[in-house]
């Protein structure tokens, strides 16, 4: 098929519809079977393989389309950092959301098992917070994000971001996975290296997962602590508190907006080198009037009815 016929949204619209019902039917059911193999299967059968084999048979360039670019020191340290105290802003966007939606809902919690020892931990890392940070970046902040990018890179972040969000299946973590794929996106593009997103979403799974482990070890110390906690509280320690977390969210945002305008992009003699800029003139999707947003809209339709299915009824 020649290039200029070729529309790459509607390409990775199918592709992240096919992943999509993969992810619903064969995930669930490999990760209901066991956990950890079940991850394994989703990660890398049901999301890496066929993402890879798309741009294998779509004659792709995997060093072009991942941004397969090497990272500096200094942009490493500031992606640690960024993404430390992102974790707090994403943590903050999903509880309002879910403060809101209890309102008109009763809303079903899913815990997610987490490690029990350091073994189970050392496991855990690799699974649910390496893989993914491999499989699924390749597939959102590489393929999903090339075939969007001839909307500009602002767009193509932004709907990549969402459907990040979206792909998780579940209301309980939809705000916080867009937050957090809008600023890896951000990250790829600053960068120009894939690279800085996998490290971002390693250590943002690994954050969650220690804090996880972290609660179940020594979760019975909290407990004893708010048995022996009065039950009567003065509503000023509350509004204190209150004031607090919001402080601490705005100090978390304003950092993280900060170092994010001085994560430097790859440059070459002092001019910028960003792929968005250089494949744009290249672009060769074709206008299919809106066609090509059906795949996405089938899984919005989908993710709406697992929700009203299993967590709102």
């Amino acid at each position: 098929m020649s290039k200029k016929y070729r529309n790459r949204i509607l390409e990775v619209n199918i592709l992240y519809l096919i992943l999509g019902i993969g992810l619903i039917y064969l995930g669930s059911m490999a990760q209901n079977r066991e956990m950890y193999s079940g991850l394994l299967i989703t990660e890398y059968i049901l999301i890496l393989l066929p993402s890879l084999t798309y741009l294998k048979i779509g004659g792709f360039s995997l060093r072009r389309v991942l941004r397969l670019n090497r990272i500096t020191f200094k942009q490493i340290l500031m992606i640690i950092g960024i993404t430390i105290f992102t974790y707090p802003v994403a943590i903050f966007f999903q509880a309002i959301f879910i403060g809101i939606l209890s309102r008109f809902i009763e809303v079903r919690q899913h815990i997610v098992p987490m490690p029990e020892s350091s073994t189970q931990y050392i496991i855990s890392f690799l699974i649910m917070a390496v893989s993914p940070g491999i499989c699924e970046e390749i597939m959102f902040r590489g393929v999903m994000l090339h075939g969007y990018k001839d909307l500009g890179y602002k767009k193509s972040i932004i709907i990549t971001g969402i459907l990040f969000g979206i792909f998780h299946f579940t209301l309980l973590n939809l705000v916080g996975p867009i937050v957090l794929g809008i600023i890896f996106g951000i990250m790829v593009y600053k960068t120009d290296s894939i690279y800085s997103s996998m490290l971002a979403h390693t250590i943002n799974n690994s954050i969650a997962l220690s804090l996880g482990y972290i609660l179940n070890k020594y979760g019975y110390l909290i407990d004893e602590y708010v048995e022996n906690t009065p039950t009567s509280v003065d509503m000023a320690p509350t509004i204190g508190a209150s004031i607090i977390a919001i402080g601490f969210f705005v100090a978390c945002l304003f950092i993280v907006i900060t170092l994010l305008k001085k994560l430097s992009p790859k440059r070459s003699n002092g001019i910028e080198v960003l792929n968005y800029e250089i494949d744009n003139l290249l672009s060769y999707n074709r206008e299919l009037y809106g066609l090509e947003y059906i795949p996405v809209f089938i899984v919005i339709v989908m993710y709406i009815y697992i929700n009203w299915k299993y967590i709102i009824l």
